[in-house]
């Protein structure tokens, strides 16, 4: 039936958690409605409370969560009755059962952790039908199928019987997707469903969300903080902050006029590609920075006398580089066929003394194993690492014993993964000690003194050094990594997708510390990541990977205003702009039918009319790759 009014509303909620020594309070009085058929986006930071609506909407809040007041009014638009008070519901009532995955579903941020990794897509996917829907099980497995189908799934039918470890990313998170709408619900809640992705796979997810939502008239309810991707999904826009609104309405009012200071500061703190060569990211906790500074003073002495003064030619020169792997199949002895994975393939660079490059690509590309031949965590198979110190080349990959750890002295990395790069069991003074007494950095005291200043230089306090990493935030504990890899004051460092799982207001943070770094302390640095805005706000020249192969590398301003290579324009291309004017083209990202799906599982999209690659989706035997002449070629691996 058709339906008037809004199909939720959300009155006055408060939610509280309840922990040892008393509550948290993480929604305090939040107020919004959801229309039929549009995107509400809620939009803010971790720890900001969006999760905790979503999960007090569906009722499965934490044991020690609980809805202290307010209501949450669903208007199911297949029912005849009226209007139903999800929050005052009990825990075990019968509609619950038939709300959840039925009426209201939800697509999980990280589809790993969604899917089950012991039954099929197919039986997960076909499990909430049958929950839901009195069907036959051949019924169920033909309608699972089409919603394969309909997801962008190459061949529905492989699909169905496959795991989701046998599944790229993108294809798992479209099979969550299709779980989501197997059933047609009324309202669709996506919970950050592309932070996990490349940014071509999140504008083929965001596209086919927007698609569906179009073809089924369903309700979404968007949970980002991602700027970029509510100017290009959602119709109306609530902005929360520590549990509160803070601002609501229009999404032409919201990015055109907004009117709360929160709300400019959020739009301030994330980089994009129209920003001058000395502006600044505007971080919402930039406190302290007259201090900053000086402490950074304070050390740069430290630094420069570690480092070589003049150096003659690139401060690091990658020649050539490869690395193969070998995978055996087919015998429990090790005596079946053997595969070789490239994983690198005849990649060179050079970066020069003081200079940051920028190496940017899609995941399983190769970017996080070349950080590791040049660190020689791992061997390369050919190929030479030549660092420029001591007054002449040095061959890394020939280096050992002492002058291997030596070599590492020079070189350090920042991971990608804050709290697993720390160990759990040291406090913060004991992490950051641990190189300097492994390379015989000083005496006790002179290691307290160098701990302390590196503490303030990262704008932490030194009083937390007693603390161990889960007592810090995401950001505060990004800042210790930061901190251990400047304690032996390297030459050279590696920064390994350093900000990929940070909000955009501490992700400001941190790459405005790590340019203030660089330019007082002349760090030389290698910066990863698959966000090309953060790269064009840290790098001075960008080096592109696809499929281990370099395929372009030129300065920050060429490769923007003029890309050569087809992949990296694709790249661009799929970039979502926090702009209502410079709005994504979802066209460019369609999937394939299914027509063709067994000769093409694995490659997932095609071309777009320009001729750039929209994505590349890996599977366990091939992968489609884009060659010069913008052919499509199945490659064995």
């Amino acid at each position: 039936m058709a339906l008037t009014g809004n199909l939720l509303e959300v009155h006055d909620l408060h939610v509280s958690f309840d922990i040892q020594g008393g509550q948290v309070d993480a929604v305090k009085g939040v107020s919004f409605n959801v229309a039929p058929g549009k995107v509400v986006a809620l939009v803010g930071e971790s720890g900001s409370g969006k999760s905790v609506i979503a999960q007090s909407i569906l009722r499965i809040l934490p044991r020690n969560g609980r809805i202290v007041s307010g209501s949450i009014l669903f208007n199911d638009p297949a029912s005849d009755t009226d209007r139903v008070d999800i929050a005052g519901l009990h825990d075990k009532d019968p509609f619950l059962y038939k709300l959840r995955g039925g009426r209201v579903s939800m697509v999980f941020q990280e589809p790993m952790t969604a899917l089950s990794p012991l039954h099929t897509i197919g039986n997960q996917i076909e499990e909430a039908l049958t929950i839901h829907q009195k069907i036959e099980s051949g019924k169920a497995r033909k309608e699972t199928e089409e919603i394969l189908d309909l997801v962008g799934f190459p061949d529905p039918q492989r699909g169905y019987t496959m795991y989701p470890f046998e599944l790229s990313g993108g294809l798992r998170q479209r099979a969550v997707i299709a779980m989501a709408l197997i059933c047609n619900p009324a309202m669709v809640i996506a919970d950050e469903p592309t932070t996990a992705l490349d940014v071509t796979v999140q504008a083929q997810i965001l596209g086919l969300m927007k698609r569906l939502q179009s073809k089924f008239s369903t309700s979404i309810l968007l949970i980002t903080h991602d700027l970029g991707v509510v100017a290009n999904m959602a119709d109306e826009v609530v902005v929360i902050y520590h549990g509160e609104i803070m601002e609501t309405g229009q999404v032409e009012e919201i990015f055109r006029r907004p009117q709360h200071p929160y709300l400019k500061a959020l739009m301030a703190a994330v980089p994009h590609f129209d920003m001058k060569p000395d502006e600044r990211l505007v971080s919402l906790r930039d406190a302290g920075r007259e201090n900053d500074a000086a402490v950074i003073q304070k050390l740069a002495p430290r630094f420069k006398s570690s480092a070589p003064e003049k150096i003659e030619g690139p401060h690091l020169k990658v020649s050539n580089l490869r690395k193969e792997y070998y995978l055996s199949k087919g015998s429990w002895f090790g005596t079946g066929e053997q595969r070789k994975i490239v994983a690198v393939d005849d990649v060179s660079f050079e970066i020069n003394k003081g200079e940051c490059l920028g190496l940017v690509g899609e995941s399983g590309c190769g970017k996080t194993t070349v950080s590791k031949l040049i660190m020689r965590a791992i061997d390369a198979t050919a190929g030479s690492v030549m660092l420029n110190s001591d007054g002449g080349m040095q061959d890394v990959l020939a280096k050992s014993g002492q002058d291997l750890m030596t070599y590492r002295r020079r070189v350090q990395m920042i991971f990608q993964d804050p709290y697993s790069s720390l160990n759990p069991r040291m406090t913060v003074q004991n992490i950051l000690r641990e190189p300097l007494e492994i390379h015989g950095r000083g005496k006790s005291e002179e290691q307290r003194n160098e701990i302390v200043d590196l503490m303030s230089l990262v704008g932490l306090d030194p009083r937390f050094l007693n603390r161990y990493p889960h007592s810090f935030s995401g950001g505060q504990r990004q800042r210790i990594g930061i901190a251990r890899a400047l304690a032996l004051h390297p030459e050279l460092m590696i920064c390994d997708e350093p900000v990929s799982a940070l909000d955009v207001s501490v992700q400001a943070q941190i790459l405005n510390l790590l340019n203030d770094l660089r330019t007082e302390l002349g760090l030389t640095s290698l910066f990863i990541s698959h966000n090309l805005a953060v790269v064009n706000y840290v790098a001075d020249r960008i080096a592109v990977m696809c499929q281990g192969k370099l395929v372009e590398i030129a300065s920050r301003e060429q490769l923007f205003n003029n890309p050569c290579h087809p992949y990296t324009k694709s790249l661009l291309a799929a970039v979502p702009y926090p702009d209502l004017d410079r709005l994504l083209d979802f066209e460019k990202f369609n999937y394939t039918s299914s027509t063709n799906a067994s000769d093409a599982w694995g490659a997932g999209f095609l071309p777009s009319e320009q001729g750039a690659l929209a994505s590349l989706e890996i599977d366990r035997d091939h992968y489609v790759l884009a060659n010069e002449n913008i052919e499509l070629k199945e490659l064995r691996v």
